[in-house]
């Protein structure tokens, strides 16, 4: 529902809508329930569960993972800018979850420097602008 909210207000309704629909399907929606709402704990589960994490981030253009060409030459391809919003909005309510609401500002600084982060220099550059923006208002 945040990133609904977080969405609404950077005016992608529909992504807002539509975001993380992936995770009804029968390849997320029982391993994600498993991992976090049961006590399981074993191989197994956990297995499963980055099996739908993996099919989360390949079929969701939110995720800066989807546009990976090749992580060994960390090459990417660059993102349209409505996905580039859709994943800050993701990422804005992720901290929320921590009990804080992190700046975009703080958020850009964490994120632009992370060296597991593969994005094409365009996707980067305008990331940085939208986070630098976001967090100077």
């Amino acid at each position: 529902m945040n990133v609904f909210i977080e969405c609404w207000h950077e005016g992608l309704y529909l992504q807002g809508i539509f975001h993380d629909l992936t995770k009804f399907c029968p390849h997320e929606f029982f391993p994600y329930a498993i991992k976090f709402y049961s006590d399981r704990k074993d191989e197994v589960t956990e297995l499963r569960w980055k099996k739908a994490w993996l099919h989360h981030q390949n079929h969701n253009k939110h995720h800066w993972e989807y546009w990976i060409v090749n992580r060994n030459t960390k090459e990417a391809l660059p993102m349209p800018q409505k996905y580039i919003i859709e994943m800050v909005c993701d990422w804005r309510t992720f901290t929320r979850k921590w009990g804080r609401r992190v700046k975009d500002s703080n958020l850009a600084e964490r994120m632009m420097n992370s060296e597991d982060i593969i994005l094409h220099p365009k996707t980067r550059e305008s990331l940085e602008q939208l986070l630098t923006r976001k967090g100077e208002s």
